[in-house]
């Protein structure tokens, strides 16, 4: 099988095809936890913790357990059984992780990431009947706190993956699985690639985007990214090295009314570098066989929860002429959406083996939406479109814990491997919010901790330094347990602490000297016996 090309399946849910394409070069190793030196994260979930391996499917980039991405003890492992498994699958949809009891909510947290760095994240769900029950099941996926899909599974054999552009407001993010009752969650691969910080400029703190998630019957899966590609029967998909963000470029698919035009050529992206496609994408165009336009459609996505009426689509249609027209031909076309011109009554010629993107925000309405590319009257030749991606816009509204709360409150997690329901953040959103905590919410910014309820959890060892990054807690009670080794100074320096329990521990030495004043004036409350 050549690069990028695979051959098309008789099956339509057969979407193996998309696994086996996808890289010529080996990637580097993958520090465990933290991402490879492209700045990738690429898991496969579901397999024992050891070294990471070059995936065949990619052709290098390496893979790892996420056993060093999720908490200890959260979910277990399963391979899919047959006849799932009898097919030309790539490593890592041959197992899955899935959460069955305990927590409603697991989480991935993936580390070493930059403080307000774009990253694409994909996550990717093959259910192979792993429990032998034949009940595929529903959940919902969520970003950071944040609900990105309902992952609705309805069969053993279809792959659902979901990808979305994100601004990572801290040096982590996390990817978390939510139960509603309806079986279940299972994931079984997780990857995160970071973009230039000019790329996807509509994705904020505030605001991902959601690439669409709606099947087409010419399509091997509900990704809407496409290029154009034919005839379908000779199937490309394009991911890394051809794309270096490792974005999933797959064929439109036969369209009896279209043809597409090819070339060899270079293409000159630097007029759209703002998304960056790879010139490889944009080399072949789709264009009418006879007539003067090209319409393509797509529905809304069932998947997504966009029930407010400010919800709004992005779609990007890429553009470049590809043939060297003579002077007396000439393709001028206009780009319609849902009936109205994109830019008033400015008509648009692509330019040649020059890229450009136009970019449309189009308002979500309950039925489909229509791009429509019709040629000019003075036209004579039809348009062409050589790629186009579409996204929802998601408004971030759910606020996370403040950084440095949530990073103590991880720290402390770990420190002494406490369960409870501590998974994912500490504070949102508020009905997944951890036991023993009370937090203080702002609608206007991150949510505090100022309260941490410990009582007999069975803590032991130090005090852990964690503590006093706590900076808004004001009541702590860490009675009745094993904790041990001298009460630490730092906890007088909390400014906010008006309450400490340390009643009932093994805590030896005396009070330090700032805690014994802070009681003395009445500013603390202190516990300890």
């Amino acid at each position: 099988m050549e690069p990028a090309t695979a051959a098309a399946a008789a099956c339509p849910r057969l979407l193996v095809s998309l696994f086996l394409v996808l890289s010529c070069f080996v990637s580097p190793e993958l520090v465990h936890g933290q991402p490879d030196a492209l700045g990738f994260i690429s898991i496969d979930c579901g397999i024992a913790d050891g070294p990471s391996y070059p995936d065949e499917s990619t052709r290098g980039l390496r893979y790892v357990s996420d056993a060093g991405f999720v908490d200890a003890g959260a979910g277990a492992n399963a391979g899919i059984n047959p006849p799932y498994s009898d097919r030309e699958l790539a490593a890592r949809y041959l197992t899955v992780r899935h959460f069955s009891g305990g927590a409603a909510r697991n989480c991935y947290t993936l580390r070493g990431l930059s403080p307000g760095g774009r990253y694409l994240v994909r996550s990717s769900f093959y259910y192979g009947n792993y429990d032998v029950l034949n009940r595929p099941p529903s959940f919902h996926l969520y970003l950071g706190v944040n609900r990105w899909a309902a992952v609705n599974v309805t069969a053993a054999d279809d792959m659902y993956i979901f990808e979305a552009v994100v601004v990572s407001p801290a040096d982590f993010f996390q990817v978390c699985l939510v139960e509603i009752g309806q079986g279940t969650p299972f994931i079984s691969g997780l990857d995160l690639r970071p973009l230039r910080a000019a790329m996807y400029p509509e994705a904020t703190v505030n605001q991902s985007l959601l690439l669409l998630n709606v099947r087409r019957p010419a399509a091997r899966f509900a990704l809407n990214r496409y290029h154009f590609w034919r005839p379908a029967s000779f199937y490309k998909i394009y991911r890394y090295p051809f794309d270096s963000y490792d974005r999933i470029w797959q064929s439109y698919g036969d369209v009896a009314a279209w043809t597409n035009i090819t070339t060899a050529a270079d293409v000159d992206v630097s007029k759209a570098s703002s998304f960056d496609a790879p010139p490889v994408v944009l080399r072949s165009a789709a264009t009418p066989v006879n007539g003067t336009r090209l319409d393509f459609s797509w529905s809304p996505d069932t998947s997504q929860n966009n029930d407010s009426s400010s919800a709004a689509y992005l779609l990007l249609l890429y553009f470049t002429e590809l043939q060297q027209l003579p002077g007396n031909a000439l393709r001028r076309f206009d780009i319609l959406v849902d009936g109205a011109s994109w830019n008033g009554s400015r008509s648009y010629t692509p330019k040649y083996l020059s890229a450009e993107v136009v970019e449309q925000v189009v308002v979500q309405g309950s039925g489909q939406h229509t791009v429509s590319l019709v040629a000019t009257p003075d036209a004579t030749l039809p348009p062409i479109l050589n790629a186009f991606e579409i996204y929802s816009l998601r408004q971030m509204t759910e606020l996370a814990t403040n950084n440095g709360d949530a990073k103590a409150m991880m720290g402390i997690r770990t420190t002494y491997m406490l369960k409870k329901n501590w998974m994912g953040d500490p504070c949102a959103p508020k009905a997944f919010a951890w036991n023993g905590l009370n937090c203080s919410y702002s609608s206007s910014g991150p949510a505090w901790i100022t309260a941490l309820i410990l009582s007999s959890s069975l803590l032991t060892g130090a005090v852990d330094p964690s503590f006093g990054d706590l900076k808004s807690l004001q009541y702590l009670d860490l009675s009745n347990n094993s904790l041990s080794g001298p009460i630490p100074d730092f906890l007088a320096q909390m400014p906010s602490l008006k309450f400490l329990d340390l009643s009932s521990n093994k805590l030896s030495g005396s009070i330090p000297a700032a805690l014994v004043r802070k009681r003395q004036n009445g500013s603390l409350v202190l516990r300890f016996a």
